[in-house]
C-alpha cells in the first residue's frame, strides 16, 4: 500500500499486517468444525490480510456452511484493495459448499457502534480479529466521550477498539487482536483493563522480543503483543504465555504456561504479568509472597516536579545566593549524586523564591529513580542515594525526569534507604519491572505498587550494604539474593 506516505498513515494510526503474522493470528482461532454458520468481525481491515488468513483457514471445515465477515474501514485509500481481497475470496470459494458474504463498512468502527455500546446488546459475531489503529486521541474525541466509562486520562484509540469489539461478541464468541502492550499496567488504562478482565478469559498472550519488523518497514515504538481471549466471566485455570524474536514466528518461540491467578496481580490495579524466561517466573513466585509495597511501608515514590521549559526563568546555569541545586538524570553517579555536573542545556541550578517554591523540595534524604531509560540500557530500575547532608541547602529541585522515593511521615533513616536502594538496583525488582511494564519509562502506579517485603528485611539489607560500602549492581545482588536464597 503506497499511495499513503508512512507519514500520513502513522497520523491516522494506521500499520498493516504482514502476512506471517496474519496467518498466526487465525491459526489462533479455536476450533469451528462443529459451526454451520460462522459470524466473523474485523473492525480495522486495511488491506483484508487478517480476514483472508482465517477464511484460508475454515475453508476445510466440512461441517461450515456459511462463513460471513464485516469488515469496517476508514481509509478510503484503502477501500478498493478491500474489495478486491473479498472479492478474491468469494471467486475461491464459488465452486465449494460453502457460502461466503462479507459487508465492508466505510467508516469509524467506534462511533457507528455507540448504540451498541450504551444498551444491553448482547452481541452477534462469534469471533473477532482486528490490528485497530494505534495512536493518542483526546479525552473529548467523539470516541472517548461515547465510551467515558472506561477511559481515564489521554487514551490510545486502540483500547477502545478491544472494547467496542468485546461488546459486539456474542456470550464465548473470541477475540484476537494485535496491539501495544500497553493495556496491561498503567493508571490510564485502569478503568479499560478492570472491565476487560471483569468480561474475558485471556486464553494466550504473544509477545515479540524485538520492536523491530514486527509491520515491516513501519516504525512502531510500542512494544507489540498479540492477544487471544473468550467473552466470558467464567474462571480459567491457565494462561499461556509465548514469546518470538520478531515477526518470523516460524522458530525461536518460547511458551509457558502459568496459573490465571498468577498473571493478573490480586491489587486493585490488575496488571497483566508477562514473564518470558523460566527466570522472570521464578522472580514473579518469590515477590508473589511479599505483602507489603511503598505505600503500605510509609512510602511515595513521586515525579520531579521541575519541568525545564516550564521552569526557564529560574533555571540559572550559575549558583547565586538566593539557588539551590537542580538535579538530572546525569547527576546519577555510581549510586550517588553527583553536583554540580555542568551540562550544556541543563542548568545545575534553580531559583528558590516565593514564585519557584512550589517547584522545590524539603532537603531531606530521598532515593531517586531514573523515570526514563533508553532502549539499549540493560537496566530499567536505576537508583541513586540522595544525602541531604551533601547538600548544605534549604531546598532542593529535581527535575521531571527523575522519580523520587519519600517517606511521607517523618525522616527516613540511613539504613531503611540504603536497603531500599539495595532493593531497587537488585536484578529481580528489575526483572519484575520489565515483567509488568514493556516501556522504558519508570513510572509511579507501577513502581507504587511492585511487591516489597516487611521494613524488617529491607533495614536488614540496608545495614549490609552500609557495613560493605559498596553500592555496585553486583553487591546488592549478593546481599539481596542471599537474604532471599536466591
Amino acid at each position: 500500500m503506497e499511495k499513503k506516505s508512512k507519514k500520513d498513515r502513522k497520523k491516522i494510526g494506521q500499520f498493516f499486517t504482514p502476512a506471517v503474522i496474519a496467518e498466526f493470528m487465525a491459526s489462533l482461532s479455536g476450533s469451528y468444525e462443529h459451526f454451520e454458520e460462522l459470524n466473523i468481525l474485523d473492525c480495522g481491515s486495511g488491506t483484508g490480510i487478517l480476514a483472508t488468513a482465517l477464511v484460508d483457514k475454515f475453508k476445510t471445515y466440512g461441517n461450515l456452511k456459511k462463513i460471513h465477515i464485516d469488515l469496517y474501514e476508514v481509509d478510503s485509500d484503502v477501500l478498493p484493495i478491500l474489495a478486491k481481497s473479498m472479492e478474491y475470496i468469494e471467486h475461491k470459494l464459488k465452486n465449494s459448499d460453502k457460502t461466503f458474504t462479507y459487508n465492508i463498512i466505510h467508516g469509524n468502527f467506534v462511533t457507528l457502534n455507540v448504540d451498541n455500546w450504551n444498551s444491553e446488546f448482547v452481541g452477534k459475531y462469534d469471533l473477532v480479529i482486528s490490528n485497530p489503529p494505534y495512536k493518542k486521541i483526546s479525552k473529548s474525541s467523539e470516541e472517548s466521550v461515547a465510551m467515558g466509562s472506561i477511559v481515564h486520562g489521554q487514551p490510545n484509540i486502540y483500547f477502545l477498539f478491544m472494547a467496542m469489539a468485546l461488546k459486539l461478541l456474542k456470550e464465548n464468541g473470541e477475540l484476537i487482536f494485535i496491539n501495544p502492550r500497553s493495556f496491561t499496567s498503567g493508571l490510564y488504562f485502569k478503568k479499560f483493563r478492570t472491565w476487560f478482565l471483569e468480561n474475558t478469559i485471556i486464553s494466550r498472550i504473544h509477545l515479540f522480543v524485538s520492536r523491530k519488523n514486527v509491520f515491516g518497514n513501519d516504525q512502531v515504538l510500542q512494544e507489540t503483543i498479540i492477544l487471544k481471549a473468550l467473552k466470558s466471566k467464567s474462571k480459567e485455570d491457565m494462561i499461556c504465555i509465548s514469546e518470538s524474536t520478531d515477526s518470523d514466528l516460524s522458530e525461536n518461540i518460547f511458551q509457558i504456561y502459568l496459573p490465571y491467578d498468577s498473571v493478573i496481580t490480586k491489587n486493585e490495579n490488575k496488571f497483566i504479568l508477562l514473564p518470558t524466561t523460566e527466570e522472570d517466573v521464578r522472580v514473579m513466585n518469590l515477590l508473589s509472597q511479599w505483602d507489603f509495597n511503598l505505600v503500605k511501608l510509609g512510602y511515595k515514590l513521586k515525579t520531579g516536579p521541575v519541568v525545564d521549559f516550564r521552569s526557564l526563568e529560574y533555571l540559572k546555569n550559575e549558583p547565586l545566593e538566593e539557588t539551590v541545586p537542580l538535579l538530572w538524570l546525569h547527576n546519577f553517579n555510581g549510586g550517588l549524586i553527583r553536583f554540580p555536573i555542568p551540562k550544556e542545556g541543563k542548568p545545575q541550578y534553580i531559583l528558590n523564591n516565593s514564585e519557584s517554591k512550589k517547584l522545590l523540595l524539603e532537603n531531606k534524604d530521598y532515593l531517586l529513580l531514573k523515570r526514563f531509560t533508553s532502549k539499549e540500557e540493560k537496566r530499567r530500575l536505576q537508583a541513586a542515594i540522595y544525602s541531604s547532608k551533601e547538600f548544605n541547602y534549604p531546598k532542593i529541585g529535581f527535575e521531571n525526569h527523575l522519580n523520587y522515593i519519600v517517606k511521607e511521615s517523618g525522616t527516613m533513616e540511613l539504613n531503611e534507604l540504603y536497603g531500599l536502594y539495595a532493593l531497587f538496583n537488585s536484578d529481580i525488582l528489575d526483572k519484575y519491572y520489565r515483567i509488568v511494564n514493556g516501556s522504558t519509562q519508570v513510572n509511579a502506579t507501577e513502581v507504587n505498587s511492585m511487591p516489597l517485603p516487611e521494613k524488617e528485611l529491607i533495614i536488614k539489607i540496608g545495614d549490609l550494604i552500609l557495613k560493605e560500602n559498596d553500592l555496585s549492581v553486583d553487591k546488592c545482588n549478593d546481599i539481596v539474593n542471599n537474604i532471599f536464597n536466591i
